[in-house]
């Protein structure tokens, strides 16, 4: 599990999305070259609990807080030859708010009521790609504080584009809920990943413009603690003081939760993906419900992932 940002802990900078622009990348014939956008986190509380069933699961020291280095981006706006409205195959627009207090506009959780959003791994139906009017776009049902709980720059999966408005996958609970926010004060990233995780076969795909990469081993959650089914996507990267503790040399932050654990070691029980000092139990299920690698895959997905690259869970 994810937990809560130590308070005594120093905060890194964060650094935004920005980069070249993507059509002179494609006209320099470049568009292989992984287009990430920037993201310098602290580390939190992490709990080992991640990798231990619930009985066994005990909390560990606090790791001092480093960043991870920044890497170059693209920007996601018309003029830089990328259309928000109408992205390459496989593509996914991220929104970076610029504000400290990010307020959401007609949330909507998914209507079934359940947390992971079910079997299928998809978001409700019922969410309206038409932006809030009246009352709703003038009464905000939550505000997301930027950074967040973690020290991040707050980033969020965009579901739904609009010259105003952006209705968005949200890092709250239950898993699943989206939201709108409004446009003006936003700065848009793009990223050509995705991610999948079959959870029967204990394997991560990476998918490139909608293709399938690479494959990696992984270990998921146990019976009594399982890694939920969902739709999220990568809200933080957070680089661990010691790259041969428990978390590894990496960890992201999934904006998903767990669907049984909701407070271990002063977390809420966010679901990461990261390395581990365990790796010949990767292939098992074995942790609280985080997706844990071997410590050279997560370092090759942390060079080559942007923060807001959509996970879908199965």
């Amino acid at each position: 599990m994810l937990g809560r940002r130590d308070d005594q802990a120093a905060t890194a900078q964060p650094t935004g999305p920005e980069g070249p622009r993507l059509a002179r990348r494609r006209a320099r014939g470049r568009v292989s070259v992984p287009v990430g956008l920037a993201v310098v986190a602290t580390l939190g509380a992490l709990a080992t609990g991640c990798g231990k069933s619930h009985d066994e699961a005990k909390p560990a020291p606090k790791p001092s807080t480093t960043a991870s280095p920044p890497r170059p981006g693209a920007t996601a706006d018309a003029k830089d030859g990328l259309d928000p409205a109408h992205l390459p195959k496989g593509w996914s627009l991220v929104a970076w708010p610029q504000d400290h207090d990010v307020p959401i506009f007609a949330e909507q959780a998914p209507e079934d009521g359940t947390t992971g959003g079910g079997s299928d791994a998809t978001a409700s139906s019922a969410s309206s790609n038409s932006p809030p009017t009246g009352a709703a776009a003038d009464r905000a049902t939550r505000t997301l504080a930027n950074p967040n709980a973690q020290g991040a720059p707050l980033a969020l999966l965009v579901e739904h584009y609009d010259a105003d408005w952006l209705r968005v996958s949200l890092p709250v609970r239950p898993n699943g809920t989206t939201g709108w926010i409004r446009r003006a004060g936003v700065r848009l990233g793009a990223t050509p990943f995705s991610l999948a995780v079959d959870r029967a076969h204990h394997e991560l795909t990476v998918f490139k413009d909608g293709k399938p990469s690479r494959v990696y081993p992984v270990g998921i959650g146990t019976g009594s603690t399982p890694t939920p089914a969902g739709r999220f996507y990568l809200a933080e990267l957070l680089k661990p003081a010691s790259p041969a503790g428990p978390w590894g040399p990496y960890a992201f932050g999934l904006s998903g939760f767990s669907d049984v654990v909701t407070n271990f070691n002063g977390a809420e029980g966010i679901i990461g993906l990261h390395g581990t000092n365990q790796p010949e139990r990767v292939g098992t299920d074995v942790s609280m419900g985080c997706i844990r690698l071997r410590n050279e895959d997560i370092t090759e997905l942390a060079d080559l992932l942007p923060v807001g690259t959509p996970v879908t869970i199965t």
